[in-house]
């Protein structure tokens, strides 16, 4: 599948690129804000080049599933590195806040979230020692007010 970029510059997408020095493909021109390349198609529209290079060697995209970049560059647009998963395994893989808290096995007070020390408040997990710790201070201080 050829691609035109510019006036008169066509390139074949499932060549060897020759611009890259790294495991990862990265397309040099067609910078999307977000980090990821675009490319003009056939069809005047423009596409992630990731998602037109995986359809090139891997087949369509599967309905309800994203392309993962195993590799983390946004850029890439090497087959080896992509793969087709569904949003939720997209996001738990990657580096972002919701990642890292799933990943998280203990509270900030090394206290272990388990189905035995951990509840939900306000979509959050919580941990049930660290909050008993926290009342027995609002009781004491409590108690030391009142006692006065």
């Amino acid at each position: 599948m050829s691609f035109s970029i510019g006036p008169t510059i066509t390139t074949n997408l499932t060549a060897p690129p020759p611009w890259y020095m790294t495991p990862c493909y990265v397309w040099p021109w067609g910078t999307h804000p977000g980090g990821y390349r675009m490319v003009k198609v056939e069809t005047g529209q423009k596409r992630y080049t990731h998602r037109v290079m995986y359809e090139q060697v891997k087949g369509l995209i599967p309905d309800g599933l994203q392309i993962d970049h195993l590799c983390r560059n946004r850029a890439c647009m090497n087959p080896e590195h992509l793969e087709a998963v569904t949003q939720q395994e997209n996001i738990l893989r990657g580096i972002g806040p919701s990642a890292r808290q799933a990943r998280q096995a203990h509270c900030l007070n090394g206290h272990l979230f388990d189905r035995a020390n951990t509840y939900m408040y306000k979509g959050r997990r919580q941990c049930k020692t660290c909050q008993y710790e926290r009342n027995l201070r609002t009781r004491a201080r409590a108690a030391a007010r009142a006692s006065g």
